[in-house]
């Protein structure tokens, strides 16, 4: 590809900045081309394409997205649009930059991450921050150990824009988590090493209801700590800092990082850097898309893995889910979203897990638990348990008698829907999505890679894996009525088996995956 047609959906004042990034690359034959740009207000169009020197303007995203000049899409629009947005864009084949927060939730990243991989196009978040030069200076600092072992950060973004409309209004996913808060979370996320062991929060919220101010401690399992703050409501901070058992780094701006300070542990000023740009910053993830354009995406399966090296599609999960959690702790919720008290609460409820002996028929009690468990199901060698509790996923193990969760990050939410693969690797699950509260199948797995989705489509109940392992078969609602569906258990198109009226539920392999039974009303 020798020049890359760049379109940005959307007008606002993030598409100025890209606007300008990318017309300092087209002007230095840096190999992408400011082509066209897209409003649902066709006059907006035009003025921006007037005043930033673009090619074409369009009055319809639609429109943009079906330009077949078009080969990368910026997505500038508010939080609650990204979801929408972006698909749109990957059911057209088109590679898209999304600007951050990359979603509204874990669910819609999944969601998007999937069909992407899927269809075999480029996906990458826009937070701008991660492809700065400024990063690989600092962790030069780090690694040279010129401020000796990392001890701890602070970072405060606090900027007073509570007066924009879109950050009030939690139908638009407002607040300063997603706006400003994200940046102090990339910051510790860029530094800080190993898992994060332990999260304190403490939110103030808007009269509107979404986070107007939050408070942030982190604990990772290396032994350091964040400390960081986030408002739209107080006076303008914008600063971070590492500190090390030797001296500490100070950068000006968590955003952009204009500014790196060297410091000794008595505050003596020892280096100061001005990170170099070429433009305003926007522009490195242009040249990064360009590169990954250029190259060939990771085959896993029956999946095309396209991604940036900065940004690669399990960080922005992972940084969904930590938005995730931290909302749940805040409380806050926005209106598309169904709160996780309202899916699950089963809370008075009582279990005793126990096994049969169907030869000697005798009946041995393993334990009881003071909530609800279900759905025990056995491991392939018979050495533990898993079933479902409080939405997650645990393992029993028959001889020690210990618990374990299995890692499942933001899938929370399981029923009792859930059969072990036969490769011994994890489980498939049906978990009730937040977004919506349907249920989708899942793939989770023992050793904590990051859940797979494997329906996009809700609801969707799991119930039989063929014993090949390479076929789930489930009962799904579609144009309301519940049928019996298989898929691949890599996840692909779904099959329908059955097309009679009523609930047709159950299905599970024989012991040969020739056949499938179900039950039917």
């Amino acid at each position: 590809m020798n020049k890359i047609k760049l379109g940005i959906l959307g007008t606002g004042y993030i598409a100025t900045k890209m606007a300008e990034a990318v017309k300092y690359l087209e002007n230095h034959s840096m190999g992408i081309e400011a082509y066209a740009v897209a409003s649902r207000n066709k006059s907006k169009a035009d003025q921006f394409v007037q005043e930033h020197r673009f090619q074409k303007a369009y009055g319809s995203y639609e429109d943009l997205v079906n330009d077949p000049n078009v080969h990368l899409i910026y997505i500038a629009t508010p939080h609650s649009e990204h979801f929408e947005n972006a698909k749109l864009c990957i059911e057209k084949g088109k590679a898209v930059l999304v600007e951050k927060a990359f979603t509204s939730n874990a669910k819609q990243a999944s969601i998007l991450i999937s069909l992407a991989e899927e269809k075999g196009v480029l996906l990458v978040e826009a937070m701008w921050t991660r492809f700065l030069p400024a990063i690989k200076i600092i962790k030069d600092w780090i690694t040279a150990g010129r401020i000796g072992e990392v001890k701890l950060i602070e970072a405060d973004f606090s900027q007073p824009i509570s007066h924009i409309e879109r950050l009030q209004n939690p139908s638009l996913a407002g607040g300063a988590l997603l706006d400003l808060g994200i940046y102090c979370l990339t910051f510790a996320d860029l530094f800080l090493e190993g898992n994060i062991i332990s999260t304190q929060s403490h939110c103030i919220p808007f009269k509107t209801g979404v986070d107007a101010s939050d408070w942030i401690t982190l604990t990772y399992s290396s032994g350091q700590k964040a400390f960081l703050k986030t408002s739209m409501v107080t006076p303008p901070k914008n600063e971070g800092i590492l500190y090390g058992s030797k001296g500490y780094i100070r950068v000006e701006n968590l955003n952009n990082m204009v500014r790196l300070e060297l410091l000794d542990h008595t505050s003596q000023l020892l280096e100061t850097i001005v990170p170099p740009m070429l433009m305003n910053g926007y522009e490195y993830q242009l040249l990064a898309c360009k590169k990954a354009l250029e190259a060939k995406p990771r085959i896993e399966g029956n999946r095309k893995i396209w991604e940036c090296e900065e940004m690669p599609h399990s960080k922005t999960l992972s940084m969904m889910e930590q938005l995730d959690s931290l909302r749940d702790s805040f409380g806050v919720t926005y209106p598309f979203e169904i709160p996780n008290s309202k899916i699950w609460d089963r809370s008075k409820n009582k279990s005793i897990l126990q096994i049969y002996n169907i030869e000697t028929k005798e009946c041995i009690r393993l334990k009881e638990f003071d909530y609800v468990i279900e759905a025990p199901n056995w491991s392939t060698n018979g050495d533990f348990l898993t079933y479902n509790s409080n939405g997650k996923i645990f393992k029993y193990d028959i001889t020690t008698a210990t618990i374990t969760e299995v890692p499942s990050y933001y899938i929370d939410q399981c029923n009792n829907d859930h059969v072990l693969a036969p490769d011994g690797s994890g489980l498939y699950v049906s978990h009730h999505t937040k977004e919506d509260g349907l249920s989708r199948i899942y793939r989770i797995f023992f050793d904590g890679r990051k859940p797979i989705l494997i329906t996009p489509l809700g609801p969707s109940y799991l119930h039989g894996v063929s014993p090949d392992g390479k076929t789930l078969a489930y009962c799904a609602a579609r144009n309301g009525e519940y049928d019996i569906y298989t898929i691949p258990s890599e996840g692909g198109d779904e099959t329908q088996l059955t097309s009679t009226k009523g609930l047709n539920d159950g299905p599970e392999y024989d012991s040969t995956g020739e056949y499938i039974w179900f039950n039917s009303v």
